[in-house]
C-alpha cells in the first residue's frame, strides 16, 4: 500500500476559495454493501428535500438533505445508483443547479437510480463529527503552528463535506430496499469542489478507517486530490475530464491524478478539453463531442461499463471545445 499524505497550508486555504463550479452526523456506519434481497412492489417515486442526516455546526446542528430521482418504472430487479455532488468553492450551490437534475434525469432514463446532495457550506460554519476529526487534522498535518484560524475554519469545513458525502453513502445503503437500489452497484459523480469530495471519499479515507463502503466507479469533472498517495490498485475505476486552460483547478492536478492511477494501476479515462476552462458554463458537455458523441454521453457510457456490464473503453483522449 501506498503512503498516503493530506496536504493542507495555502493548498488548503486555496482550495475552497478556488474550486468554485457549477458531510455530517446523523448516520451510523453500515455493515458491508449487500444488494436488496427483495424489490419494492410497485414503483418507487422520486424524493425531494429528503432528509438523509444532520450535520454539526457552530451553532448546533443543520439537517442535510438530498434528491432522490426515479424512472417511474415498477422495480422488477434492483437498480444501479449514482450520487451527484455538486461544485460551488465548498461556498455556495446546491443539489439543484445546473444541470445535475437534467443529469440526474438523463440517469434514471437509462434505468439507474440518481441521488443529488446538499453537505454543508462554509456559511454553515460546519464541525466534524468525533469521527471526521482525524480527517480534519489530516489536512491540517502540513500547517505550521499555532495554526491560523482561517486554516482552522477551512479545514472544518472540507472535512466535514467529506463526512456529509459519506452520511449520504450510508443513507443510501440503509434505504435501498424501499428505493430498489443496489448497493453493490454505487457510482459517484462530482463536479469541480464535489469532484473533490467525490475523490476523497472514494479514494481518500482509508487511512482514517473511515467504515463505508467503497463506489464501483467515480467521475471527476475538473477536480483534484489534496496531496498524493491516495490510491491502489483495488480501487474503483475514474474518469477524469478536465480543461486545460482551467484556471482556477490547474489542469497539472488532472495530470497528477492520471499519473497516481497508472502508478497504482486503477482503471481510468482522461479526457482533456483543448482550451477548456472551469465548470459546466466552460465545458457544456451536453455540446462538445468526441467521435461525434457528447461528453455527457461518454460519461454516461463509462458508467454503464462499470454498473450495468457494458463492455469497459479506458482511454486518453483529447478534445477541442468545438468539437
Amino acid at each position: 500500500m501506498q503512503t498516503r499524505h493530506m496536504i493542507a497550508g495555502l493548498a488548503l486555504i486555496w482550495l475552497a476559495a478556488a474550486c468554485s463550479g457549477g458531510g455530517g452526523g446523523g448516520g451510523s456506519p453500515s455493515s458491508p454493501a449487500t444488494p436488496p434481497s427483495t424489490p419494492p412492489a410497485g414503483a418507487p417515486q422520486s424524493q425531494f428535500d429528503q432528509t438523509y442526516g444532520t450535520g454539526l455546526t457552530m451553532s448546533g446542528s443543520r439537517s442535510l438533505t438530498l434528491d432522490l430521482y426515479q424512472s417511474g418504472d415498477s422495480c422488477t430487479a434492483a437498480r444501479p445508483v449514482v450520487i451527484l455532488i455538486h461544485g460551488g468553492s465548498f461556498q455556495f450551490g446546491s443539489k439543484t443547479s445546473s444541470p445535475w437534475p437534467s443529469l440526474a434525469s438523463s440517469l434514471t432514463d437509462r434505468g439507474y437510480v440518481a441521488i443529488s446532495i446538499n453537505y454543508r457550506l462554509e456559511r454553515d460554519d460546519p464541525v466534524p463529527s468525533a469521527e471526521f476529526t482525524p480527517v480534519r487534522d489530516g489536512l491540517l498535518s502540513g500547517v505550521p503552528t499555532p495554526i491560523p484560524a482561517d486554516a482552522q475554519q477551512q479545514a472544518d469545513l472540507v472535512a466535514s463535506a467529506f463526512e456529509d458525502a459519506v452520511t449520504a453513502i450510508r443513507w443510501t445503503i440503509d434505504n435501498a430496499d424501499a428505493n430498489c437500489i443496489d448497493t453493490s452497484r454505487i457510482g459517484l459523480w462530482g463536479g469541480s469542489a464535489g469532484a473533490v469530495i467525490a475523490l476523497h471519499t472514494a479514494y481518500g479515507l482509508d487511512e482514517f478507517a473511515i467504515d463505508v463502503p467503497k463506489p464501483e466507479v467515480v467521475i471527476d469533472y475538473w477536480g483534484r486530490f489534496i496531496g498524493s498517495g491516495f490510491m491502489e490498485a483495488s480501487d474503483p475505476p475514474l474518469l477524469i475530464l478536465h480543461g486545460d486552460a482551467d484556471d482556477v483547478v490547474s489542469y497539472t492536478f488532472a495530470q497528477d491524478l492520471q499519473t497516481e492511477a497508472q502508478a497504482a494501476s486503477v482503471p481510468h479515462s482522461f479526457y482533456t478539453v483543448a482550451g477548456g476552462g472551469h465548470s459546466f458554463g466552460a465545458i457544456p458537455v451536453d455540446t462538445i463531442r468526441l467521435d461525434g458523441v457528447t461528453l455527457e454521453e461518454l460519461t454516461l457510457r463509462f458508467l454503464d461499463a462499470q454498473l450495468m456490464d457494458g463492455t469497459p473503453n479506458f482511454e486518453t483522449r483529447t478534445v477541442a471545445t468545438g468539437g
